[in-house]
């Protein structure tokens, strides 16, 4: 016979006892499973400001032509998501750090091939303009290399960052590194910087918004297109390869539809 807690027990009731705290342990590790589980299938989406791909609309909505791709295929494949929007080098982190972590969207270059596991694509691409503010009648670009003779800032971590490094342009030097395309545009209408790359849709767009006339910018060189890789969403190496392969499925359906 043994005693608990002051109270003699059968041999029997020791078995039933036993047996219980069996039950109770079984349970909370089932409940534990699940719980594991149901987080391992929920994705994590981080996204940047970035006009028209994806951005917030007047009523702080994540909207763009990126992020109605992105919510398709999550739908698609019945994942449990949550979306927020961040500066790029931000979002660029918390994906290449963290499990679960989905980053659209985001142009698939070299530098960045083996950090994450790659869905493409999801957009077409819109080539960047090189601008210059029309009252600078000094600044004279005919070619990307001309790029070099003047200062620019672009955001760090970005295909932008990686190209004007590649064209041998020198960080602090006549390159300027920011977290946010917002801070590099306030930079070249500042007059802080001589030239600012941007897509023609989102500088027509922050013209307008600001009020500035239309005329207070020149284009002075495009990007050609054949430079930039495919527009993607991606995600953290740390998810789930099953997770990885179920939006990979979903993604080829919703193209098979367009």
């Amino acid at each position: 016979m043994t005693s608990y807690f002051g109270f003699s027990l059968s041999s029997s009731s020791n078995v039933i006892l036993r047996n219980f705290y069996v039950v109770i342990a079984i349970v909370v590790i089932t409940n534990c499973m699940i719980r594991v589980s149901l987080a391992d299938d929920k994705i994590y989406v981080v996204t940047e400001n970035w006009y028209p791909y994806n951005y917030l609309d007047k009523k702080g909505n994540i909207v763009g032509k990126s992020t109605n791709v992105v919510k398709a295929i999550l739908a698609n494949a019945k994942v449990d998501y949550s979306i927020a929007i961040y500066p790029w080098t931000r979002a660029f982190n918390l994906a290449s750090t963290r499990p679960n972590v989905l980053i659209y969207s985001i142009l698939r270059t070299p530098q960045r091939e083996k950090l994450f596991y790659w869905i493409c694509p999801i957009s077409t691409q819109e080539p960047h303009k090189i601008y210059k503010l029309t009252s600078r009648k000094d600044i004279v670009v005919h070619s990307e290399q001309d790029i070099k003779k003047y200062t620019i800032s672009v955001t760090r971590s970005t295909f932008l960052h990686q190209y004007m490094l590649n064209l041998g342009l020198v960080e602090g030097v006549n390159l300027q590194i920011n977290s946010d395309d917002s801070i590099d545009t306030k930079m070249f209408f500042a007059g802080r910087v001589d030239l600012l790359a941007d897509l023609n849709s989102a500088m027509q767009r922050t013209l307008t918004t600001q009020g500035l006339n239309k005329a207070i910018v020149t284009p002075v060189l495009t990007i050609p297109v054949q430079r930039y890789p495919a527009i993607c969403m991606a995600l953290s190496k740390q998810t789930p390869i099953a997770l990885v392969n179920k939006l990979r499925v979903a993604h080829q359906h919703i193209l098979s539809k367009k």
